[in-house]
């Protein structure tokens, strides 16, 4: 049994904040991307589309403790996310002092985006634990000079692999430190890193094997076809790409750190140095590609961990003019950031009047208990078919109604669906009768034309309106549609095991 009181000051200001975490994670809704997940955690596979398999085995063995709830769905990023908080603590510690260590928790806590995603079903979670953990036993083995270090670090990377696709930015970071570093240059001359490599590439297997009897679909999408957009020049996008990383990363910090990149490019110290690869090439790929295409805010999110490390050192340093200012005044900041981060969660959860919500999360119990009406009144063997943007209608119409298994997207219309596209054969469906939920968005017209061709007959049954509580409704179509014709993907194959090779596939924004 842990006793608190001989943790450090960080370590209990880590628990409570978990346990805030935890609280709200029972009573908040599933996002869209967290319902998408959850039915990845239900379809197991070495691999997905979107991305690789570990959030859905994360999901899964929560579902397997708790049941289809929401906390099951965060009980695994729960550990990640406090992880996370822990190696940066550990890491900050052993560069700058003890002191660090509590800033290092705090200021992760206090950015808005990594407070959202860290303790959430999102992919994002187990990658950035994984980043922190090989940033951590890199540095072991750098710092103590002892070889060894690498190996755990080879298979922490490989794990980040099989979290998220972006985490290979390590690698490079890693390269450019060591060619880099007049001490730590050696190593290059040693079988530790190239062993540390290939033992990544080795845990890597189960995404490779995926995309290799899948037509490397995930790879392409996350490869070619996510950045065949990038052939315009977009100066506003580059605007944007800072806008978001300053308001969803460092929104009262960011001062602090711009001098800790500035100080961690221009220090002699080999830990500081260190900070500074994680963090550039990361940052710098993503701000160069938002010159030619829009880019999402979590793209180079684990690029922030090291700069925190050395944020998180220099307030109790006070050793300049920007972080004497924050060390004056970042109790009261952290303070108010994690009052605004509570009371957004609480939003969340209970929904208060009038204030947007920044996700379609509440209000769906409403919509899946009308859905599970009509389908009552269909013949038995009927299915139910959701249409809006991207994933999010049948995503969260599958978990809503529990039915994984029997909700589908825009596949069955001939349009590509992602993930759904491989959960999805066609010819099982030929003759079937559907519930269809059509959001009403401005492409409903066309999904309405696409599902008049797919069914030999389509019935109103009404639309569908679910006040907010002073918030935007959501506004649906329902139909009953019945005797489906099997509509041939136009992209992409509709069954995982036939798989053709997409010409075009919309982009996800994560």
């Amino acid at each position: 049994m842990i006793d608190p009181a001989r943790l450090p000051v960080w370590g209990r200001w880590l628990i409570g904040l978990t346990v805030l975490r935890a609280a709200f994670a029972v009573v908040i809704p599933p996002t869209p991307e967290e319902a998408y997940h959850w039915n990845f955690g239900v379809h197991l596979d070495w691999s997905y589309y979107d991305h690789p398999g570990m959030i859905g085995w994360s999901i899964a063995l929560g579902r397997a403790i708790f049941g289809d709830v929401p906390f099951a769905i965060r009980f695994v990023p729960l550990f990640f996310a406090a992880g996370t908080s822990a190696l940066l603590a550990r890491l900050a510690s052993k560069m700058y002092g003890e002191r660090a260590a509590l800033w290092a928790v705090l200021l992760l806590t206090i950015q808005p985006v990594t407070f959202v995603t860290a303790a959430s079903g999102y992919p994002d979670s187990p990658m950035l634990f994984f980043w922190a953990l090989t940033m951590s036993l890199v540095w072991e083995a750098l710092d103590t000079g002892r070889g060894s270090f690498w190996i755990p670090a080879g298979a922490t990377l490989g794990l980040g692999m099989i979290s998220k696709y972006t985490i290979v930015f390590f690698g490079v970071s890693m390269t450019i430190y060591l060619l880099t570093s007049k001490r730590d240059r050696r190593w290059l001359a040693t079988p530790w890193p190239y062993l540390a490599a290939v033992l990544a590439l080795v845990v890597f297997t189960p995404v490779t094997y995926w995309n290799a009897t899948h037509d490397w679909a995930s790879i392409k999408f996350q490869g070619k076809e996510r950045f065949s957009s990038a052939n315009e020049f977009l100066p506003l996008a580059f605007a944007k790409f800072l806008g978001q990383q300053w308001g969803a990363v460092v929104p009262f910090t960011l001062p602090l750190a711009v001098a800790a990149v500035w100080r961690t490019a221009r220090s002699s110290r080999p830990d500081e140095k260190y900070l500074f690869w994680c963090f550039a090439p990361m940052m710098a790929f993503f701000a160069a590609l938002s010159w030619r295409m829009p880019t999402h805010t979590l793209w180079p999110l684990p690029a922030w961990l090291g700069i925190t490390v050395a944020m998180a050192g220099m307030i109790p340093e006070a050793a300049d003019r920007v972080s004497k200012v924050y060390a004056r005044v970042g109790p009261w900041i952290a303070g108010t950031t994690l009052v605004l981060l509570f009371l957004v969660d609480l939003h969340m959860a209970v929904f208060f009047p009038k204030i947007p919500m920044p996700s379609p999360i509440h209000g769906w119990p409403v919509v899946a208990a009308r859905v599970k009406d009509l389908r009552a009144e269909l013949p038995p063997g009927s299915f139910v078919l959701g249409v809006g943007r991207k994933y999010t209608v049948p995503a969260l119409l599958a978990w809503h109604l529990r039915a994984p298994f029997d909700v589908y997207g825009e596949t069955v219309l001939g349009e590509s669906s992602n993930q759904y596209d491989l959960w999805t054969d066609i010819r099982k469906l030929e003759g079937r009768d559907a519930v269809v939920l059509v959001e009403l968005w401005k492409g409903e017209k066309k999904s309405q034309d696409r599902l008049a061709k797919s069914f030999r007959s389509v019935e109103s049954a009404g639309d569908l309106v679910v006040p907010l509580r002073g918030g935007s409704p959501l506004k649906f179509a329902l139909y009953r549609a019945r005797g489906y014709i099997p509509t041939p993907l136009s992209r992409r194959a509709t069954s995982s095991e036939t798989p053709d090779t997409p010409e075009s596939t919309p982009a996800r924004e994560r």
